[in-house]
């Protein structure tokens, strides 16, 4: 009954963001963060990629969608590795609108073979798990704005299922991939995987990024370094790029970095301690990056499906499944704009993660010991 109710609870909830999606494509088709994208494909195609991070340029080719939809502010500019441009040069092509359609179309069936991958489960559970995940606010948030976080999330789900097939040189390519088109969400996972003595797709991933790094270079010259630099510190003086991390709570400074890097030790001594347990520890990974992150937005934690379905394809503890479904109830206070619930329950999962083991014997043993009475009783 209670499988059924959520699946009925998800899809409504699904149907409404929906409904949500589409009067925001009839009415706004020039999708924020999706047109950042756009903008640098379509500079880096028609005046050189060197040129992607150059404001000027992206004032000037944003302008022609409107005053609602042309602002660039440090808010709203490219700051993305040139992957991400290079990713949606081929949808140039189209006009911007039909080209955001085809990318959220496409997102959606993205995240639909990473769920096919790698959840768990069969039946209504497991299409209860898919529903649960798109209902979720920073999901909706990721394809309202035309996101790049379902790739990062599809990379996720690649990784893991090469890595457990033992297929390294993959699985490390794949990682690479997902580190160019959004750092912020797996910059942890190439170290745990390492510290756990999974060494050679952290090998491959380095080999994939320096040639990757090489190109970008490469492509950007001196000209177009110095403007990622000016971007970046131009988009740094915004707040609200860091608005899910611990800066929200302590302000931008010593204190916040402190914390981000207690989060980000304590998740790689966690996968060391757990090491036998590859989902540990590959949930660690994502959890520790977003969880010591100085630079993340509320669609970002959209990435933390994929360890879930993950730890969930083991037999987890019932503390783990109700962690579980609390980190549901703290992405969905996103929605309206408080990240203080996301941000204790990420630093509350490191420590789940790493006494999980432990809590699924206590349980077990505890549930065994009264029946082990009754059938003393019996007999």
């Amino acid at each position: 009954m209670w499988l059924s109710a959520a699946a009925v609870t998800a899809a409504i909830t699904v149907g409404f963001g929906v409904v949500r999606w589409v009067d925001h494509y009839v009415s706004a088709p020039y999708a924020e963060d999706f047109r950042l994208n756009y903008v640098a494909a379509e500079i880096g195609l028609t005046r050189g990629w060197s040129h992607i991070y150059d404001l000027d340029l992206q004032r000037q080719l944003s302008a022609g969608f409107g005053p609602k939809d042309s602002g660039i502010s440090p808010n709203h500019n490219y700051v993305t590795p040139p992957p991400g441009a290079w990713l949606v040069a081929p949808l140039t092509l189209f006009p911007l609108p039909t080209a955001y359609l085809i990318w959220t179309v496409g997102s959606l069936a993205i995240l639909i073979a990473s769920w096919w991958l790698v959840c768990p489960g069969k039946g209504l559970a497991r299409v209860t798990l898919l529903l649960t995940s798109l209902a979720l606010w920073p999901m909706h948030y990721a394809f309202w704005l035309g996101q790049t976080v379902v790739v990062s999330l599809a990379c996720l789900a690649v990784t893991w299922w090469l890595l457990e097939r033992e297929r390294w040189a993959p699985a490390g390519a794949v990682l690479a991939v997902g580190l160019f088109i959004k750092p912020q969400l797996v910059l942890l996972l190439p170290l745990v995987l390492f510290i756990s003595g999974r060494w050679r797709p952290t090998v491959y991933c380095a080999l994939v990024c320096g040639i990757l790094a090489v190109i970008s270079l490469a492509s950007l010259g001196p000209h177009g370094i110095g403007s990622y630099a000016s971007s970046l510190a131009f988009t740094n003086s915004d707040p609200i790029q860091s608005v899910v991390t611990y800066g929200y709570l302590f302000g931008r400074g010593p204190v916040a970095t402190s914390v981000e890097v207690a989060a980000a030790l304590a998740a790689l001594a966690l996968a060391w301690y757990r090491r036998d347990r590859m989902d540990l520890v590959f949930a660690l990974g994502v959890v520790g990056t977003t969880a010591s992150a100085f630079y993340l937005h509320e669609y970002d934690p959209a990435v933390l499906v994929i360890p879930a379905w993950i730890v969930l394809g083991s037999r987890v503890s019932v503390p783990q499944r109700v962690w579980l479904l609390v980190g549901i109830a703290a992405a969905q206070f996103l929605s309206i704009g408080l990240p203080i619930p996301m941000l204790l329950w990420e630093a509350g999962w490191i420590g789940m993660l790493g006494i999980e083991p432990w809590l699924a014997g206590r349980v077990r043993t505890a549930g065994a010991a009264p029946r082990m009475v009754r059938a003393r009783e019996d007999c």
